[in-house]
């Protein structure tokens, strides 16, 4: 692995554009529709009467991504809702095989023969639906399913019921599963039967597995599963037990509760700790939650390790301030020093970061807190333009939680859905929108994901204990997007996300909000001397970011935090859960960019190269980059192949303004095309015309998210993943970077230049002997012909 190269020298013109919105989905054809929709459903029932005899149930997949369906519009046609996902793919069941709705829709078709714009409550509801599939075996297979049924023994399976109407239905359903097991020589081990949720623990061999995936009642089928950490791997270590290997990297400022320094894993680690409250002030006894947070940050790889049972890798040091104390009275809520008694928060974050910057010469700063309530005003708060002016004034990068929401007694969140049966889509709620200060535009804000989904095992086993989460999926407790903006389809929060743990619902209905098997695993303050302690929220994945951003300032000390944000941007991966979403905007305001890679972030190679650029320019401009693009690269067909550019800016900020930011940037990609005809188009463009200087292929228009959506930003990351490119198209793409001021800073004498950075990567990890890395940086060493014009 090597350092990234830098993107070939620029061009500045002095012009401006303005992107052009969308056109709405065309209206659809109600015979030819109909007609389609009555053919898959008729290809549903052929095939389940082959594989399943006379079982009159039936579960369809009805997809309607145009709009969300209501219960009534289903119930009405004899469908019985169990369950949606997130880009709205609903679950069904029939009980007459769809008879009802086979005809439902062969009269909606008619209608449409006669007319188009077939009415009535067919019609309302045909006309939102994309797709109707079966739900079948490959939808039930859960993990482990795969080695299961390739084993020569009988496997112990868990399988889930849907759920039911009522108790007598549930226990209908599985008694059904009950019956197939026996009828595959299985065993039930155990059951938990209830309306809501049903599940049996069964032994079974590969015919009674196959049986089980074609049984309509049956929702999922897996292996039971396991905590990524065992507690029992870290419950009762004791620190002879433990060997920790120290490796440098730059030092981050946590902002915090007191972590507790005579912890045996953090000798040394902690280079210095302060307290920042009222003068005076008679501080509470330190909580869990600093020590957590600073384990956070010095022990990156600590699940694995402790896994695996191999050494400790601490990295790096902390600075901390201690601003937060326990509630008293309170085991795990924190107030700032003096609750309502003291100083405005604002002044005292300030002074905290102010003194750690000065003394210590800390640069990346993390803040594990937030308010309780989601963001609704019509302005960002105080705290939230002061991190923005601090992040700009003293160039620095500070990581933000999205924050928690709440979840009250028999697991209802605060917008009255339920935490597990309405999982995920409350995450797209107002209730569920992020707090304060994590829509700091300049800032890092991070929300959360799982990286467990598997209970604590108790005795007796209670497997009807569930995680809400799956791994890799959004954790329920995590805020989401969009951040401040007056864009609608602005995509400007959250920034990343990272491990942050998971809920566990219970047989009971209750939520356990710190279960040791998805917690995230962490230094603790313990009066029984146990070394860890595990937790979940969102103030457990904004330290992780942070140490991948000091990470990133350790491999590049010149780097400015414009340029670690958009190498943080670039390196970041789509979890697993981000694929449940199919709409890119939705995706991105509950992922993010995704959890970056502090390798990726650092390094390039033979299959990722990262270029980079750090600097500015003046404002109402725009600068042309030249991105090489190799013909190795862009030859032949690839499915793994991907450019993907990150921008990060500093605008300054008003809290009182419509428009938050005094300036926005936004990047086009052009291609086919010499960069002195393109020099040339965009200097003449009209800064009011928000048509594009080129509209033809030249202009990749597959870069995504749009230009509208990420305008809001002041950290853009755009990806395409074009399976065939033209190598005539040229060795050299252009990103077009353009800067444009709000009306109420153009009287602003001093902003008359604007910092930026960019990240561009080119990535092909499918194909062998393509070696990126040298490809580029050969091209690179001959200067592109670049001229300035002002």
């Amino acid at each position: 692995m090597a350092e990234h190269p830098e993107l070939p020298p620029r061009r500045l013109v002095d012009s401006r554009r303005t992107p052009v919105g969308g056109t709405p989905p065309p209206p659809r054809n109600p015979r030819r529709h109909g007609a389609t929709l009555g053919q898959q459903v008729v290809a549903v029932r052929q095939a389940r009467r082959l594989t399943s005899g006379v079982d009159p149930d039936l579960v369809f997949k009805i997809r309607a991504t145009r709009t969300r369906l209501s219960e009534d519009m289903l119930t009405a046609r004899g469908i019985s809702p169990l369950g949606e996902t997130a880009d709205y793919t609903y679950f069904v069941l029939t009980h007459d095989e769809g008879a009802q709705l086979t005809q439902a829709l062969t009269s909606y078709a008619a209608q449409g023969a006669d007319r188009l714009g077939a009415k009535g409550p067919a019609a309302t509801l045909f006309d939102r639906i994309d797709a109707i599939e079966p739900y079948g075996p490959e939808d039930r297979r859960g993990p482990g399913i795969d080695d299961a049924l390739e084993s020569p023994t009988h496997s112990v399976v868990d399988v889930s019921v849907w759920p039911s109407d009522d108790h007598e239905e549930a226990r209908r359903r599985a008694e059904i599963v009950t019956a197939v097991v026996q009828a595959a020589q299985g065993q039930v081990m155990t059951s938990s039967v209830s309306q809501r949720r049903t599940v049996l623990r069964v032994r079974v061999g590969t015919t009674g597995l196959v049986d089980l995936l074609n049984t309509s009642v049956v929702e999922r089928v897996r292996t039971p599963p396991m905590p990524y950490v065992d507690p029992s791997d870290w419950r009762h270590v004791e620190a002879d037990d433990l060997t920790v290997t120290n490796i440098s990297g730059a030092a981050v400022g946590v902002l915090d509760d007191a972590p507790a320094t005579g912890h045996p894993l953090l000798k040394g680690l902690i280079a210095s700790v302060s307290e920042v409250g009222p003068d005076g002030h008679a501080w509470e006894p330190q909580g869990h939650h600093g020590t957590q947070v600073v384990g956070r940050v010095l022990f990156p790889w600590l699940h694995d390790e402790l896994r695996d049972h191999t050494a400790l890798t601490a990295v790096g040091q902390v600075h901390v301030a201690r601003v937060l104390e326990p509630v008293p009275g309170d085991g795990i809520a924190t107030q700032f020093a003096g609750g309502d008694e003291g100083e405005p928060p604002y002044l005292v974050i300030e002074r905290a970061i102010r003194s750690l910057h000065e003394e210590h010469g800390v640069r990346v700063f993390n803040l594990s807190f937030g308010l309780r309530e989601p963001f609704e005003a019509s302005h960002v708060g105080e705290l939230t333009e002061v991190l923005d002016d601090l992040a700009r004034e003293l160039d620095i990068v500070i990581v933000l939680p999205t924050g928690n929401a709440p979840v009250y007694n028999n697991a209802e969140m605060q917008g009255g859905q339920h935490a597990d049966r309405d999982y995920p889509s409350y995450l797209r709620e107002a209730e569920h929108r992020l707090t304060e200060p994590g829509l700091a535009a300049l800032a890092l804000t991070v929300g959360s994901i799982a990286h467990s989904d598997a209970p604590e095992e108790r005795m007796p086993p209670r497997i009807a204990d569930k995680a809400i989460a799956e791994v890799g999926h959004l954790s329920p407790f995590s805020r989401t997007g969009p951040g401040v903006g007056t864009n609608r389809a602005r995509v400007n929060k959250p920034d990343l996300v990272h491990e942050g743990g998971n809920w566990v619902l219970t047989d009971m209905n209750q939520v356990v909000r710190e279960d040791p098997g998805v917690g995230v695993v962490s230094t603790a303050l313990d009066a029984s001397g146990r070394l860890f302690r595990a937790g979940c929220g969102t103030s457990f994945a904004a330290p992780a970011v942070a140490r991948c951003a000091a990470d990133v300032l350790h491999a590049y000390p010149e780097a400015s935090a414009n340029l670690v944000r958009a190498l943080l941007g670039a390196s970041a991966v789509e979890p697993a859960g981000a694929a449940a979403h199919q709409d890119l905007i939705e995706r991105r305001r509950l992922y993010g960019a995704g959890r970056p890679d502090g390798i990726g972030a650092t390094t390039s190679g033979a299959s990722a190269v990262t270029m980079t650029f750090d600097g500015d320019l003046a404002v109402d401009t725009v600068a042309i980059h030249p991105l090489p693009i190799p013909e190795p690269f862009a030859s032949g067909k690839s499915h793994s192949r991907r450019i993907r550019v990150a921008l990060a800016f500093d605008p300054p900020v008003r809290r009182q303004r419509r428009e938050y930011l005094a300036g926005t940037m936004q990047m086009d990609l052009y291609r086919a095309i010499d960069i002195e005809e393109l020099a040339e188009l965009v200097a003449k463009q009209d800064p009011d015309d928000p048509t594009p200087p080129i509209s033809d292929r030249r202009r990749v228009k597959d870069l995504g998210p749009g230009v509208d959506s990420v305008r809001s930003s002041t950290l853009q990351v755009r990806s395409w993943a074009p399976k065939l490119l033209k190598v005539d198209d040229g060795d050299n793409y252009y990103l077009v970077v353009t800067h444009r001021t709000q009306t109420w800073s153009r009287t602003d004498d001093a902003a008359v230049r604007q910092r930026y950075a960019l990240a561009a990567t080119l990535e092909d990890r499918g194909r062998v002997g393509l070696d990126l890395y040298a490809l580029v940086t050969q091209q690179v060493r001959v200067p592109a012909r670049v001229r300035l014009r002002t």
